[in-house]
């Protein structure tokens, strides 16, 4: 981030030569940073054996304040370009549900439909069709919306690789270093951004570096800002897909009952 002070969780704030700051109560390394203070007010640095509080120096206090300032902003544009995602979330964990309520529902209608003797009545057949086609069209918006996600904006949610060999992967949004974890997802501890891991950060590090250089170099020289069209297709494509899917298997259904129960 800059020399004079580092902002990395679990490290030791350094000073403008790159030392670190020991504690004056027990000598450990201060790593505990207090910003509870907000934006306008010294951060404090706390040492994790003794407890000792220290007000962090001026100087020190005004580059940390300036750099929470720019996190701060970094992080209200990438909220505002990614805003669709919440849609694409609210999905994700209610689609389970609708699944089992169109399903008890369709299952009761066609229970009914069933145990009728003689000729079914044909609202009963409507109705129990319109069940069964929501639940199809549920199942087949979801798997649309999540191929739309992993062509269209999982790429854009890449962590960055590493600038040098031998040090973390980057935030996508802020370029602070990622926590060493494994898995495929992890979010960012200073600016909150949410980064996938990819097996391409370690083997195609330098056509990745090339790509993030030309971008910012873009944008230096007027280029328009990072389209977020991509981040309301997965939601596009749930409605799309599920209309098409309860479509065809109602009308494939009414078919099937016109053949079989005239």
């Amino acid at each position: 981030m800059t020399a004079g002070l580092s902002l990395q969780p679990g490290l030791a704030p350094q000073s403008r030569e790159g030392l670190p700051r020991p504690c004056l109560g027990c000598g450990a390394p201060m790593t505990a940073v207090d910003t509870s203070a907000g934006l306008h007010g010294d951060a404090t640095l706390t040492c994790r054996y003794c407890n000792n509080t220290e007000t962090m120096p001026a100087e020190a206090a005004a580059q940390e304040r300036f750099l929470r300032l720019r996190l701060l902003q970094v992080r209200r544009a990438r909220e505002a370009l990614e805003a669709p995602l919440k849609s694409l979330e609210m999905v994700r964990q209610s689609w389970a549900i609708a699944l089992v309520f169109f399903a008890v529902m369709g299952g009761w209608q066609m229970w009914q439909a069933l145990s009728v003797a003689g000729k079914v009545p044909l609202e009963s057949t409507v109705f129990a069709l319109l069940g069964a086609s929501a639940v199809v069209g549920v199942i087949v918006g979801y798997f649309g919306m999540t191929r739309a996600f992993r062509a269209l904006v999982r790429p854009t949610l890449l962590a960055r690789p590493p600038a040098e060999s031998g040090l973390s992967a980057r935030c996508r949004s802020c370029g602070g270093a990622l926590p060493s974890v494994r898995g495929t997802q992890i979010t960012c501890g200073f600016c909150g951004a949410n980064n996938f891991l990819d097996a391409a950060l370690a083997q195609d590090v330098s056509n990745l570096l090339a790509s993030e250089q030309a971008e910012y170099q873009r944008r230096a020289h007027g280029g328009h800002p990072p389209d977020g069209s991509a981040y309301q297709q997965p939601a596009k494509a749930f409605n799309r897909w599920a209309i098409i899917g309860g479509a065809v298997s109602f009308v494939v259904g009414m078919l099937l009952c016109l053949v079989f129960l005239r």
